[in-house]
């Protein structure tokens, strides 16, 4: 720099030094502070939110179990390969089924972990609370389960939920009784509804209410209980037993749908229980019910009939020692889901990863194992094109039997 220059001239001449050491390394490197997507070396993190203590840790080990699965198959495979061969690194959170904790969680997942994208978060309630907190920091949070439409209907950019609407599953239960009259001469009309009172039972139970009255059915008595107070209910299935309804939509978690079906056995109540699919689509309902669980329905979010799922049920198995379910199916699928969208991101930025999710489209067989044709999300982030069958406990083993295309069995009276 030229010697006796005024100050004003000093301070131009060091500001213009300074601009063009800044457009100098913004031109070579893209930026002096390296985001993550230029680490080539490092993995990629991936966050999982799940109830693993307390009244649903049994689920929330099976949903753990199947994203673990995916993400060791996915790195046995080369991981990402668009991003160097990267590999998928899980952090578990664990969200004790409590809506606060699994904020928390969802908060220090992100700011502490540096996570890529969420998946969780079994139930409504945490699910909830944990995408108000990933929209926040904008983040992508992928809802293996958690039917409660309240989770979508929020406008939120960054949440997508791959298992179907609380709608869907109300629909479902009502579609199925219709094809059930057609064999009866003494059709089915009136229903009883138990569930219980989170989000998740109470949304189920409002569903269910607007597609019976659609549908021509009448809700005769229906029973709203605490999942961990059972006492006071198991006076009132005997109520509900007593006035004979002609079938019961029920809306439960594991150990509440054990104790209701074996008191609406002991009650003397025979007709058509059809399950939401939270507590008794799983081999351990049926070991632990044992013959009351006999003939009970369940709404069921995969189908165990098609190829990709047999096949994936047996690599499950060999891993995990048990079944595949709808819990783990779904959170199998929520990571496949990921992947499909970091291969395509245009960085490993959250938004492009967000960006990229919101513009899938699997069609794949191999990648998809739902009964979907295809998994797209809408505006909302719902997945518009989710699909769900109904099983039953026929022989101490789940059956397909409706609808009829995915049927491996016809329905039997318990």
């Amino acid at each position: 720099m030229p010697e006796n220059l005024p100050y004003e001239d000093v301070y131009k001449c060091l500001c213009l030094s300074l601009l063009i050491s800044i457009i100098l390394c913004l031109s070579f490197t893209g930026g002096c502070v390296k985001s993550d997507s230029e680490i080539t070396d490092e993995p990629i993190v991936v966050g999982i939110l799940l109830p693993l203590s307390g009244e649903l840790s049994d689920r929330g080990l099976e949903s753990l179990n199947g994203s673990i699965l995916a993400i060791e198959e996915i790195n046995r495979n080369g991981g990402i390969q668009t991003k160097g061969g990267r590999s998928l690194k899980y952090i578990i959170a664990d969200s004790k089924g409590d809506e606060t904790i699994g904020a928390n969680l969802t908060k220090s997942l992100i700011l502490e972990n540096n996570v890529r994208a969420i998946i969780g978060a079994y139930q409504s309630n945490v699910a909830i609370a944990a995408t108000s907190i990933s929209e926040k920091y904008k983040t992508p949070f992928i809802v293996n389960t958690g039917i409660s439409d309240i989770i979508i209907e929020r406008g939120y950019d960054y949440t997508f939920r791959i298992i179907p609407s609380i709608d869907n599953y109300a629909d479902t239960k009502v579609q199925f009784l219709k094809f059930l009259n057609r064999g009866r001469t003494t059709p089915v009309k009136n229903i009883a509804l138990i569930y219980e009172n989170s989000a998740y039972g109470t949304g189920a139970a409002m569903a269910e209410h607007k597609f019976l009255k659609k549908a021509g059915f009448t809700v005769s008595s229906e029973i709203t209980y605490e999942e961990t107070d059972l006492d006071p209910l198991m006076d009132k299935i005997a109520s509900i037993s007593a006035e004979n309804p002609d079938a019961i939509f029920t809306t439960t978690h594991l150990k509440d749908s054990i104790a209701i079906i074996k008191r609406l056995k002991e009650t003397g109540y025979y007709g058509p229980v059809i399950d939401t699919g939270g507590g008794t689509i799983t081999q351990e309902f049926i070991g632990k019910s044992g013959q009351d669980g006999e003939g009970v329905y369940s709404v069921s979010e995969f189908d165990y009939s098609l190829p990709v799922v047999q096949n994936l049920n047996a690599r499950y198995k060999a891993r995990f020692g048990k079944n595949l379910s709808g819990a783990s199916a779904f959170s199998y699928q929520a990571v496949i889901v990921l992947r499909d969208a970091i291969e395509r991101s245009l960085s490993l930025e959250r938004k492009d990863i967000r960006d990229a999710i919101s513009e899938t489209n699997i069609t794949s067989k191999i990648e998809n194992i739902l009964p979907d044709d295809r998994i797209s999300f809408g505006p909302n982030g719902q997945n518009d094109y989710s699909r769900l069958t109904i099983m039953q406990v026929q022989n101490n083993s789940w059956k397909t039997v409706w609808p009829e295309p995915y049927a491996g069995s016809m329905p039997k009276q318990a």
